[in-house]
């Protein structure tokens, strides 16, 4: 294929800058958030210091024995657990729904961090809806 084939070539400079100005605008949204059918992913984010990292979970609604923290090697950590559909305290019988923007049921959370932890010493605290991992380092000799 050459550019004739397109036709002029300014036309196929047109072209190629339109298509890549659409991908740009395409990468800036969030058309959908890919997850499985059976889990989602908590908003998370992850800090580092020279000594440890910090990982903050965002999980409103929570109770903390509903949340499990598992380091399966020394750089993987997984956040899982299960978050009940909100509900109005005094209702009991059916709602009817309008917006459903809150993630509900199973979530499983992994985190591959580029340096070695120790398991050992990982601490875990959950405080007004975010869960705090705390992961020191491995010192380095």
């Amino acid at each position: 294929m050459t550019p004739s084939d397109f036709g002029p070539e300014d036309d196929l400079r047109d072209w190629t800058s339109r298509i890549h100005d659409i991908m740009d605008e395409m990468c800036k949204r969030h058309f959908v958030e890919y997850r499985r059918e059976d889990s989602w992913q908590p908003a998370t984010d992850v800090y580092e210091t020279c000594e440890q990292y910090y990982i903050c979970v965002e999980l409103a609604g929570m109770a903390p024995e509903d949340v499990h923290v598992e380091c399966s090697d020394q750089r993987c950590v997984a956040i899982t657990g299960y978050r009940g559909n909100p509900r109005p305290a005094d209702v009991t019988g059916p709602l009817s729904l309008h917006a459903m923007e809150i993630n509900h049921g199973p979530f499983r959370r992994e985190i591959l961090l580029p340096e070695l932890i120790d398991v050992a010493a990982v601490d875990a605290t959950y405080d007004r809806g975010f869960l705090w991992v705390i992961l020191p380092k491995i010192a380095r000799p």
